[in-house]
């Protein structure tokens, strides 16, 4: 029996302990702020490891995020480099969402807050993580297993921990789930945010308007030009727009995000440096002032000849256990970015199949958890016998 098919039926035969676990943690509201849910659930794994005889030890959050969970499995093959598996356990729901929504299974689908973003990923991943411990420690150097609490808010207390593992890690592979129709993910766009402010005079806006300097007048004027950039495989997006108090009154200030998306680095550094021209030179309504500042960013998760070169290697376990294979770009960050911008080879979108990610609607196939489980325990196999990739 090949390494594919020996997971795959360990998976499947336990089913049942795999849905009652996901369940279990789906009704466990975990958004990343506040960080109670996202610490029961760093609890309940770190009692599900060592109670697998796996070694693992809490990472104190910062920023208000919830702590987070690094587990170490050391097998004998004494390989120089290890393997870094990365899941988030924080969802985009608030708390009492699961009160409203529980965890349910109707005939193969389950739904549930976060069934797919990713608790059934992390439910998946513990096991197929046992298995190894229980089965091929032979066969594997190290693996280091990372959950972290605050993946949905671009990682503000996680990012420093994930750069520091990065250190001597050959290969990165990120539980996100698998897309909808199967596919993994080979590259991500990063993302850099910016923050816009625009202050004018206020007036009277019937009585004497020529006093006042319109914000909203000004802050729109930007946006146009900037909704006229070309981005090659990228976008903007502006959210978050806000101004004028009142009625009657000239609006003295107003402000908005600016999101500006890409796939490859170079682009994203190019349109960034393009948007800060265009709101420092351009002035549309004298007496306004404008102030730009970058809020948040992730690094592009660009595909290379790593990348692909860990797509054959995958490639050739979907071949071999006749399974249908594809992998694809998406828009969303992840985990995956940051190790990608330090030159790691990334693979991501490794957990199971769901869809309609961050919606009521979000569903797991439950079917996939047996197949997505061995694919990712015999890719930590492969890679763990590699001298290179």
């Amino acid at each position: 029996m090949s390494e594919f098919q020996e997971l795959k039926k360990f998976l499947a035969n336990k089913e049942k302990e795999i849905n009652r676990g996901i369940k279990e943690i789906v009704e466990m509201d975990s958004p990343t702020f506040p960080s109670v849910g996202t610490n029961k659930i760093i609890n309940y794994f770190s009692k599900k490891f060592k109670s697998s005889g796996i070694k693992c030890e809490k990472l104190k959050g910062t920023k208000g995020t919830g702590d987070h969970l690094l587990a170490t499995v050391r097998g004998k093959r004494k390989n120089k480099s290890k393997i870094l598996l990365i899941g988030h356990c924080d969802t985009v729901f608030p708390l009492q969402t699961s009160v409203k929504r529980p965890f349910k299974i109707r005939e193969k689908t389950a739904y549930g807050p976060g069934v797919a973003d990713m608790k059934s990923s992390l439910i998946t991943c513990f096991h197929v993580i046992e298995f190894i411990q229980k089965n091929y420690l032979e066969k594997v150097g190290e693996i280091q297993i990372l959950f972290n609490s605050d993946e949905e808010r671009g990682n503000p207390s996680s990012r420093n921990i994930i750069e520091k593992l990065a250190k001597d890690t050959f290969a990165g592979l990120i539980i996100e789930p698998a897309r909808a129709n199967g596919s993994i993910v080979s590259s991500r766009k990063g993302s850099i945010i910016g923050k816009l402010e625009v202050h004018g005079i206020a007036a009277h806006s019937g009585v004497e308007p020529e006093k006042g300097a319109s914000a909203i007048y000004e802050i729109t004027r930007k946006i146009i030009e900037i909704s006229k950039l070309k981005i090659k495989n990228g976008n903007i997006n502006v959210t978050g727009l806000i101004g004028g108090e009142r009625p009657n009154i000239i609006p003295e200030k107003a402000e908005c995000l600016i999101e500006l998306r890409a796939l490859e680095q170079r682009i994203l550094n190019e349109t960034s440096e393009k948007i800060k021209k265009i709101i420092k030179k351009n002035t549309f309504i004298t007496n306004t002032k404008s102030i730009y500042k970058i809020v948040d960013e992730r690094p592009a998760m660009e595909f290379n000849k790593k990348t692909n070169a860990l797509l054959k290697i995958t490639e050739s376990i979907y071949k071999k256990a006749r399974l249908k294979f594809g992998h694809t770009s998406t828009g969303g960050g992840s985990d995956g970015n940051y190790l990608s911008a330090l030159g790691i080879p990334v693979l991501d979108g490794l957990g199971p199949v769901g869809g309609n990610l961050h919606t009521e609607l979000e569903y797991l196939q439950i079917d996939s958890i047996s197949k997505r489980g061995a694919i990712l325990g015999s890719l930590i196999l492969q890679l763990s016998s590699s001298s290179k990739i």
